[in-house]
C-alpha cells in the first residue's frame, strides 16, 4: 500500500522562505564587506583612481619623487634653481625675469675687463670764451681712472690702441673726431679728466679745446674698454 506524502503546510512554506532569505542576505553582506588590505594593484582597473577620488592634502611631499616631475612653464615661482621659462621669479638662477626686471637690468657695478661702451660727442665755442668744453659720462663707470697716456683724441688718424671708430684697446679711451673746425688741444690734451688734467676718471671725461678763430666746433664718437 503506497503512502501518500502530505503537502507542507502554508506555515512551513513561509518559515522556509524566511530562512532562505535570511541566509541569503547574510551571504551577500559577507561578500560585500571586503577584508582590510585585501585589494591589490591587480584588482584595480587602469585609470580607476582619478583626481576626484584623491582627498585634498592626502598626497604629501614624502610620497612625491621630485625627479619624476616636469614643470614646462612656471608663470610664478618663488624659488627656481633652474627654469627654462619663468615669467616671474623671486629667486632664479636662470629666469627670463627677475623681480619684474630682465636679467640685463642687473648690470655689474663697473665696466668689466674686455667689455666696451661707446657714445657720441659734440663741442662748440667762439671767440668770446676762447675755448670749447663739454663733459661726457660713462653709462657704466670704469673700475679705475685712466691717465693721460691711456686716452687719445684722434682727428682722422688711428693708432694701435685706437684702431678705428667703435674700437679701443683694454684700458683705453679713444675719442674719434668726425669733424673738427678751428679747434686745437688745450695744453696738448683734448681729453681731460673732471679734475682738469689729461686723462679720464672713473665716471667720465671732458673734451677741452682752444678756439683758434671766431668760432670752432667738433663732433664724433668715443669708445672705452675696461
Amino acid at each position: 500500500m503506497k503512502r501518500r506524502l502530505r503537502a507542507p503546510s502554508p506555515a512551513l512554506v513561509v518559515a522556509l522562505i524566511a530562512l532562505f532569505v535570511a541566509l541569503g542576505g547574510t551571504s551577500v553582506a559577507a561578500i560585500s564587506a571586503l577584508p582590510k588590505n585585501s585589494v591589490g594593484t591587480k584588482q584595480l582597473k587602469n585609470k580607476a583612481v582619478t583626481s576626484t577620488k584623491i582627498k585634498n592634502g592626502a598626497v604629501t611631499a614624502a610620497k612625491i619623487n621630485p625627479s619624476g616631475l616636469t614643470v614646462p612653464n612656471a608663470g610664478h615661482a618663488t624659488t627656481a634653481d633652474s627654469a627654462t621659462n619663468a615669467t616671474n621669479a623671486t629667486s632664479a638662477t636662470n629666469a627670463a625675469s627677475l623681480g619684474g626686471h630682465t636679467a640685463a637690468f642687473y648690470a655689474p657695478a663697473t665696466l668689466q675687463p674686455g667689455q666696451s661702451e661707446s657714445g657720441t660727442y659734440a663741442v662748440a665755442g667762439d671767440a668770446s670764451t676762447n675755448f670749447a668744453v663739454q663733459g661726457f659720462a660713462f653709462p657704466q663707470p670704469l673700475a679705475a681712472a685712466l691717465d693721460g697716456a691711456h686716452v687719445a683724441w684722434l682727428n682722422g688718424t688711428t693708432t694701435t690702441n685706437c684702431p678705428g671708430v667703435g674700437q679701443a684697446a683694454s684700458g683705453w679711451l679713444c675719442v674719434y673726431a668726425k669733424v673738427s673746425v678751428n679747434l686745437s688741444q688745450d695744453n696738448g690734451h683734448a681729453v681731460n679728466s673732471h679734475l682738469g688734467q689729461g686723462g679720464a676718471d672713473t665716471y667720465g671725461f671732458m673734451l677741452f679745446f682752444d678756439v683758434t678763430s671766431t668760432s670752432g666746433f667738433s663732433y664724433g664718437s668715443w669708445t672705452v674698454t675696461g
